[in-house]
């Protein structure tokens, strides 16, 4: 099963998220954090295979990539707030594979760590062949 890490620094919307996430039953243990730096030293003690991180922290810390490039396999969903969805550009600038807002039903968090975890993988073309019609 995966461990999920949540990364925000408003704590009420991170704990509430962690108890949602851990109430769906659908991950071994579902961690949280205030930080990236936090976040850095958790990923690797607890086998972290997806981090939801503040889409506004990402982005103005060079953390992140830090993050990434020590931990390619890391799935990243990026956490927005209210408003604003970031293009499929943005988001791969970011380091990230899926978004959601902080404000969505628990199944459609659920679908964006799914999709992080698929993301992750990064199949190579020669499998990714294997699997699409044309095959080139």
């Amino acid at each position: 099963m995966t461990t999920v890490l949540i990364v925000d620094s408003d704590q009420d919307s991170r704990l509430a998220l962690e108890a949602q996430l851990s109430a769906s039953n659908q991950f071994e243990r579902v961690l949280s954090c205030a930080g990236l730096p936090a976040a850095e030293r958790s990923i690797d003690q607890y086998s972290v295979k997806v981090m939801l991180v503040d889409a506004e922290q990402a982005s103005q810390s060079s953390l992140l990539h830090q993050i990434k490039a020590n931990n390619p396999e890391l799935g990243v969903v990026l956490l927005q707030g209210k408003t604003g969805v970031l293009d499929s550009a943005t988001l791969q600038e970011l380091g990230a594979h899926a978004q959601t807002s902080r404000l969505a039903a628990p199944m459609e968090i659920i679908a964006s760590v799914a999709k992080a975890l698929v993301g992750r993988l990064a199949p190579g073309k020669r499998i990714l062949g294997k699997f699409l019609k044309d095959g080139k």
